[in-house]
């Protein structure tokens, strides 16, 4: 990494998404704020979240925080990476890194290998299975950021954070399906660690 007394401005990106601290975890954008939780249990909502990533960055762990535990039968969650379709939408699927069981709180984590190309928008995504009563570490709606989805031609109420599509659980989609509704409710902190 370029120490910033060495960085020449027109040469480069010098918002603060560029930086990311090894062995800490990041999730979809936010401007700060304590955080929330965001209730889940939705079965078979495959939701996408915007990430942004503005120089290549590895990845070594992709992970969720479980605050209530699922009581369904095999409550599950399956997560994942989408690459941007060039439209501000989830497309070719990045990653499928598997299930993680919420039928306990804490960290569930799953080890990958993901390299996430510069000047690229990506989609943290997930689905759950059997999830009843799950809820999850979030970031309150009104500290994330809206501008990648805007506001609609009311500019009322609360923007769009992000994407929930129907979808049978299982693998993920190779394409996010379309026709997802938005997602304007606390964001899911799914997040990956820098490796």
């Amino acid at each position: 990494m370029t120490p910033m007394a060495d960085f020449i401005p027109n040469q480069g990106d010098l918002s603060f998404l560029r930086f990311k601290k090894t062995g800490r975890y990041f999730g979809s954008f936010f401007t700060g704020g304590a955080q929330t939780t965001q209730a889940i249990a939705t079965v078979n909502s495959l939701r996408a979240f915007p990430f942004y990533i503005p120089l290549n960055v590895k990845f070594d762990r992709i992970a969720i925080r479980v605050t209530t535990a699922a009581t369904g039968t095999t409550p599950r969650v399956r997560l994942g990476v989408y690459q941007d379709n060039g439209s501000v939408y989830p497309g070719k699927l990045a990653l499928d890194a598997g299930e993680v069981s919420v039928n306990t709180t804490g960290i569930k984590e799953l080890t990958i290998d993901l390299t996430l190309k510069s000047g690229k928008l990506y989609w943290l995504a997930f689905i759950g299975q059997d999830t009843t009563s799950l809820a999850v570490g979030a970031i309150p709606s009104g500290d994330a950021l809206a501008t990648f989805l805007g506001w609609d031609a009311s500019l009322a109420g609360t923007p769009p954070l992000g994407y929930a599509a129907t979808q049978t659980y299982g693998a993920l989609p190779a394409d996010y399906p379309a026709g997802a509704a938005d997602w304007s409710l606390p964001v899911p902190l799914i997040a990956l660690r820098k490796a």
